[in-house]
């Protein structure tokens, strides 16, 4: 199998299906490569290390079943998490609970690098790999990505990024 690079431009890279470890996926200006699928743990966890450039944020949004937490490897990221405003950098990390609201900014100039845990995985890798397909279309339309969403327990919510 060839090396991936982080200019491969396409918005999934496909792999044999019983080995996603080393897939990637583009969706909302983020890239993230895919280290553990929810598949392989039988729905368990996923991890995945996100690569996000700098400027870009994550509406606000929460989900309903899993937990996540973010392992910051460089740059640095603020999230809002329920109303509080957490700063994190390299060797920093921030839990994330189900059910509390939270929004994601990057607001520094080399961007952010983070490995992802959630658990359970619930699909969150496959939520990812759903919205990068439509973003492969062109910018989608937000009500599809409400609706995508919905069928894997995450739910966009109004207000501010951070």
């Amino acid at each position: 199998m060839r090396k991936q690079s982080l200019q491969d431009s396409d918005s999934t890279t496909e792999r044999p299906a019983d080995h996603d470890n080393g897939r990637v996926i583009r969706a909302f200006g983020q890239e993230a490569h895919v280290l553990v699928s929810s598949e392989q743990t039988g729905d368990a966890f996923c991890v995945l290390r996100f690569f996000i450039p700098p400027g870009n944020v994550t509406p606000p949004h929460l989900h309903r079943a899993t937990d996540e937490t973010f392992l910051i490897e460089s740059g640095e990221i603020e999230i809002n998490r329920g109303g509080e405003l957490l700063r994190g950098r390299r060797g920093d990390a921030i839990y994330l609970p189900k059910g509390i609201p939270h929004a994601l900014r990057v607001g520094n100039d080399e961007g952010v690098a983070l490995v992802v845990c959630v658990v359970p995985g619930g699909g969150f890798d496959r939520f990812f790999a759903a919205c990068a397909e439509e973003f492969k279309k062109g910018e989608p339309e937000m009500p599809l990505l409400v609706k995508l969403a919905a069928e894997y327990g995450i739910e966009f919510q109004s207000g501010p990024a951070s």
